[in-house]
């Protein structure tokens, strides 16, 4: 009888070790347990305002969550804030999705972890071209050095991640007003725009959806290849790699 019991508690052990196992293999199968994230129930146009209604939840395998995807937690942070970018009815909500406001609260959501919201003032209206979610370079106009006449094109970050703007309001009383721009940034990259901002006129490039590409060897570029023909071509092939454009 003692044997039979114990036969009877070692299979029960091995059939719950079995099943751990084949749980666990499963979920590392589908990308970990699921998390639960927000998606949107309708289609929503820019500048909307998303209503609790509006808001759904799924779950997608832990390892298909994208960082800026907005967890079912943050359900209460993101209700009846205005909607940045279009979204189809059961697309997933991402905090770039959001479109930023003067609410610190909302702001502090909206930065992924490891990253830092800066503002940057651009030149003329460049930053108004931006939208949240956009991705950006951001170039540098300094003085050339050993010349009071002459400027530098510096191509100072790629592929940088807009916020949004301050206002909601992303209008300029002027081009030469400049404009204000919530970048997310590395605390590194926020050092270096920092001290630019101080000795260089700012601007940034819009990039398309799809392009994340970091170029390399790319040199800085002088305004003295305005006035030679044979650079000024050189540069306008936009070519990649390294040049010698000064």
């Amino acid at each position: 009888m003692r044997a039979a019991i114990i036969g009877i508690l070692v299979a029960g052990l091995a059939s719950f070790l079995v099943w751990s196992y084949l749980r666990r293999f499963e979920d590392e199968a589908s990308g970990g347990p699921r998390v639960q994230v927000l998606t949107v129930t309708r289609t929503i146009e820019p500048g909307a305002i998303l209503k609790d209604s509006d808001i759904g939840e799924r779950g997608i395998p832990q390892a298909y969550v994208e960082a800026r995807a907005i967890r079912a937690t943050d359900r209460q942070k993101v209700a009846n804030l205005r909607i940045a970018a279009a979204l189809d009815a059961q697309e997933v909500l991402n905090w770039t999705d959001i479109m930023a406001s003067n609410d610190e609260r909302t702001m502090s959501s909206i930065v992924q972890q490891g990253m830092r919201a800066i503002t940057i003032r651009t030149e003329g209206a460049s930053g108004a071209i931006a939208r949240p979610g956009d991705r950006v370079d951001v170039i540098a106009t300094v003085q050339e050095k050993g010349s009071n006449d002459h400027r530098t094109g510096v191509l100072l970050l790629q592929n940088v991640l807009v916020l949004g703007h301050p206002l909601l309001n992303t209008t300029t009383n002027g081009a030469n007003e400049g404009q204000d721009t919530i970048l997310s940034l590395t605390p590194q990259q926020s050092q270096l725009l920092s001290v630019a901002a101080d000795k260089a006129k700012l601007s940034i490039a819009l990039r398309g959806p799809e392009d994340v590409r970091v170029l390399e060897g790319l040199v800085d570029i002088s305004s003295t290849v305005i006035g030679e023909a044979e650079k000024r071509a050189v540069v306008a092939k936009g070519k990649t790699g390294p040049q010698q454009v000064k």
